[in-house]
C-alpha cells in the first residue's frame, strides 16, 4: 500500500487529546454530525471592457513578379503520385450506438479473449455519481457490490454527501474477472474503452478508487498523494480519486483521510450534491 503523509491527521488527533474529544474512536469518521453546507458563492460576472482596438496594419509591399524563363519546362517536371492516406483501423466498438452493443463488441476484443463474460455497468441510466473499481471482486457476485461490507461502508459515506445508493453506478475499468498490469499500449486501448463507455451512462462525476487505478486511467506523469481528492476530468467528466474502498475498509486511518483530507480537496461533491 502506498505510504500517505500522517501529518494533518497526527496534528488533529494532538488537538483532540488536548481537548478531551472522543469522536476519534469512531470507526467511521463520516457518522459524525454533518455540518450544514456552505453557500454557493455567485461568481461575479466579468467587466464589459469594450471592443479591443485593432491598430491599423501598414498596406503591404507590392509582390515582386519574376520575369518569364526562357527555358522550357519538361513536361514531367514536378509531377509526383500523392501518397496515399494511412488509414488507421477503427475498432467495432468505437463505432457502438448502445451501451449493449458497446458491450458486445468489447468481449470480441483481444485484451479479453479467453474471458468467459465481461462485467457490465451496474446501475441507473446517467447516475449522479459513478464508482469505477480496477476489476470485479472474485467474492462479490454481479449486481451485489452493494451487500458486500466495502459496499455498504460506501453508501454510508457517500450518503453524508447527498448521494443515494440509487443514484449511485458501478463500473470497472478491466472488465474481466482479475485485474493486472497491463503495458501501456494495452492501457491506452483499455481508456478508449472507458471513454467510450461513458458517453453511454453519462455520470454527473466519477470516483476512482487505488492508486494503480488512478494511473491506469490518468498516466504515470501524475503523483497519486498530490491528486488524490483534487478535481480531476476524464474525458470531458469530474473525476476524483480516492485510496483503495476495499483497503479503506479495514483501515481506520485511510477512513480518516478519505473524510478529513482527500473528500475536502474535492469541489465536485459541494458543486453537485450540496447545491
Amino acid at each position: 500500500m502506498a505510504e500517505f503523509d500522517f501529518s494533518e491527521l497526527r496534528n488533529y488527533l494532538q488537538g483532540q487529546a488536548d481537548l478531551g474529544g472522543a469522536d476519534i474512536l469512531l470507526d467511521e469518521p463520516w457518522t459524525l454530525a454533518k455540518q450544514p453546507g456552505m453557500p454557493a458563492i455567485p461568481q461575479r460576472p466579468a467587466a464589459d471592457r469594450g471592443p479591443a482596438l485593432v491598430k491599423p496594419s501598414a498596406p503591404a509591399a507590392p509582390a515582386k513578379v519574376a520575369p518569364p524563363s526562357s527555358k522550357p519546362s519538361p513536361v514531367f517536371e514536378g509531377v509526383m503520385p500523392a501518397p496515399r492516406p494511412v488509414k488507421k483501423p477503427v475498432a467495432a466498438y468505437e463505432s457502438a450506438e448502445s451501451l449493449d452493443a458497446f458491450y458486445d463488441d468489447v468481449a470480441k476484443e483481444s485484451v479479453y479473449a479467453g474471458v468467459p463474460g465481461i462485467a457490465r455497468y451496474e446501475g441507473p441510466e446517467h447516475p449522479q455519481l459513478l464508482l469505477l473499481f480496477p476489476a470485479p471482486h472474485a467474492d462479490i457476485p454481479a449486481g451485489k457490490f452493494f451487500e458486500s461490507p466495502t459496499g455498504e461502508m460506501l453508501v454510508r459515506l457517500f450518503a453524508n454527501l447527498n448521494v443515494q445508493q440509487g443514484d449511485i453506478g458501478i463500473a470497472y475499468f478491466y472488465k474481466g474477472p482479475v485485474a493486472r498490469n497491463f503495458p501501456p499500449l494495452l492501457e491506452t486501448v483499455l481508456r478508449k474503452m472507458l471513454a467510450k463507455e461513458l458517453s453511454f451512462i453519462e455520470p454527473k462525476m466519477m470516483v476512482t478508487f487505488g492508486e494503480p487505478l488512478f494511473h491506469q486511467v490518468f498516466g504515470k506523469g501524475k503523483v497519486f498523494n498530490d491528486c488524490a481528492g483534487t478535481d480531476m476530468d476524464f474525458n470531458g467528466v469530474k473525476t476524483c480519486s480516492l485510496v483503495d474502498a476495499f483497503a479503506m475498509a479495514g483501515d481506520k486511518q485511510l477512513k480518516w483521510v478519505t473524510w478529513k483530507v482527500h473528500i475536502p480537496r474535492c469541489s465536485y461533491f459541494k458543486i453537485i450534491f450540496q447545491a
